[in-house]
């Protein structure tokens, strides 16, 4: 549950007191000149050197450590090329109440690129944001991927794979760590509509470094359409050191088709890489994790190994 300074937060503010934390500079990204928000924006006489007509024009504008504010006018945004999110300690803020899921600012794309998002600065935010991957193209394996560091993600929305050809990639993952201590809240990933059907999956994990990760509050889910499909992969590359956490989550799978685990676990190993669930729940799925990986994923609220603890479904536990 958020507290009241998790609101504030999420919604851009900072607590009286905390004026140095104010940002240093804001601008706003538009859509089209001709739509309401610009029309608005204009109209309250803000500079035309702080309105951008693309997000890369807007990072690209901004001071990279001078914790300035983009802010994401409530409309959609196509993406006609990738996008690097290559600076630090910097913000984007959907302009639109705190919804959960199908976010009204939001991203899509023409473009068809193996990552259509990469952040690769550190300490950066990113508040009430979705992103709609897919584009009928087999190109499209990666939504978003996160080779930095320190970054968070509040209220956002990774929705995908939203075409027939991505939900056919083998190898698919909507969105992909790789940097260390990524941080995410009350966020949803997947679709309940698209029927995956090939080795796809919400979130793969990889690197040659540890991948610290703490997702609370949130849902992922799967239209799945084969067994293989999976919520989580763990890249055979993980380092280990890596913990990855999860707190009060849900993952629902919605398809014709049960998937044979949630976890394909084959980069979590002894060199103490590890993944734990805390007050999460599983629908839809046969099993959590092979048998060979249960001793590296954990169960709450009292932590225990999987294969101490039903690494099963309610209905179909395992504890062998």
């Amino acid at each position: 549950m958020s507290t009241f300074p998790d609101r504030l937060f999420e919604s851009g503010g900072v607590p009286v007191g905390m004026a140095v934390l104010q940002p240093r500079d804001v601008r706003w990204v538009y859509s089209s000149a001709s739509a309401q928000p610009h029309i608005d924006l204009v109209a309250r006489h803000t500079p035309t050197s702080k309105l951008h007509s693309t997000i890369a024009l807007a990072e690209a504008a901004v001071t990279t450590g001078g914790n300035e504010t983009i802010f994401l006018t409530p409309e959609n945004h196509a993406l006609t090329a990738v996008v690097t999110w290559d600076v630090n300690n910097t913000h984007l803020i959907g302009m639109s109440p705190i919804v959960f899921g199908y976010n009204p600012a939001y991203f899509s794309h023409t473009v068809n690129a193996d990552v259509l998002f990469t952040v690769s600065g550190n300490n950066n935010s990113f508040t009430n944001v979705r992103w709609l991957h897919g584009y009928n193209s087999a190109t499209n394996a990666h939504c978003i991927e996160i080779t930095g560091n320190n970054n968070s993600f509040y209220n956002c929305h990774f929705e995908g794979p939203e075409g027939a050809a991505e939900k056919a990639i083998s190898g698919y993952d909507l969105v992909k760590v790789s940097g260390e201590y990524s941080y995410f809240k009350n966020c949803m990933f997947g679709n309940t509509w698209a029927a995956m059907t090939d080795v796809c999956a919400n979130i793969g994990f990889t690197g040659n470094k540890s991948v610290s990760s703490l997702f609370e509050d949130c849902v992922f889910q799967l239209n799945s359409g084969n067994t293989t499909n999976l919520f989580l992969h763990t890249y055979q590359s993980l380092n280990g050191g890596s913990h990855i956490h999860f707190r009060n989550c849900m993952f629902v799978n919605m398809g014709t088709s049960t998937p044979q685990y949630a976890v394909d676990g084959y980069g979590l190993n002894t060199n103490n890489a590890i993944m734990s669930f805390h007050n999460c729940s599983f629908t839809g799925v046969t099993d959590i994790v092979a048998a060979t990986y249960e001793n590296y994923v954990w169960f709450g609220p009292t932590v225990y190994h999987a294969s101490a603890l039903q690494n099963g479904l309610a209905a179909k536990p395992d504890v062998a």
